[in-house]
């Protein structure tokens, strides 16, 4: 994992306030969540088009002090995008059958995106619904979010992990959350999605080196790490 500080005082008060930085954080977990958890189309590749890639790392330097991870996946998808640039549709359909391939099948997903799945160091499990998906439905419960729509996803998928700390970075951006909370969400970045997205980032780079998902995934991962180890607070 990368090695995070706190952003000193002196950075901070000489870019933007506390509550822009949890509101780069929300709209950056926000994105994240919802390109995985369902497939593109054309009204939603705005992920194919390389200058929204310079406009949200821009964001993701708001949002991190750190994210080496992360800028990484940034590249990648510019170069995505700069390939796809020539034919916007055929680029949407070749997105979508990835999106088929690595996180529903058939016969079964070569990168399932739920944390049950990778209890087990070093092993893709099988069995779906294990003591994440549990915790991660009362914490969803508990925030009043809901889990919606015809994918009927288990709660540990890492869309919904994102999703989750997308709306309490809201929370946080309009004060409806305590100062102190941040330590509690960077917590819980450590122990959900930051604590198995390279698991799934090795996964999604083993089935499908040169796609649009694994740089998804990647900036996912740096974004959570950097968040879950300091940047957060």
């Amino acid at each position: 994992m990368m090695e995070c500080a706190e952003w000193p005082a002196s950075v901070l008060a000489a870019t933007s306030t506390w509550r822009d930085v949890w509101r780069s954080r929300a709209e950056t977990f926000a994105f994240l969540g919802n390109s995985l958890l369902r497939p593109m189309t054309t009204e939603t590749s705005i992920g194919l088009h390389e200058s929204f890639w310079d406009a949200f790392s821009q964001q993701l330097g708001s949002a991190f002090r750190c994210h080496d991870r992360a800028a990484l996946g940034v590249d990648r998808l510019k170069r995505y995008a700069r390939g796809a640039s020539s034919c916007r549709d055929a680029a949407v359909e070749r997105v979508d059958v990835e999106y088929a391939r690595l996180f529903i099948g058939p016969p079964k997903p070569a990168a399932p995106p739920w944390e049950t799945m990778y209890a087990v160091p070093g092993r893709v499990g099988e069995a779906g619904f294990g003591d994440a998906a549990f915790e991660m439905r009362a914490l969803l419960r508990d925030a009043g979010l809901a889990v919606r729509g015809p994918s009927n996803q288990y709660p540990d998928h890492l869309g919904l992990e994102l999703l989750y700390l997308a709306a309490a970075c809201r929370e946080m951006a309009t004060g409806q959350r305590p100062a102190g909370d941040g330590r509690r969400l960077a917590r819980f970045a450590s122990e959900h999605p930051a604590s198995w997205a390279t698991a799934l980032r090795e996964a999604v780079e083993s089935a499908a080196p040169e796609g649009y998902y694994l740089g998804i995934v990647e900036v996912a991962e740096g974004a959570c790490c950097a968040f879950a180890e300091g940047v957060g607070v």
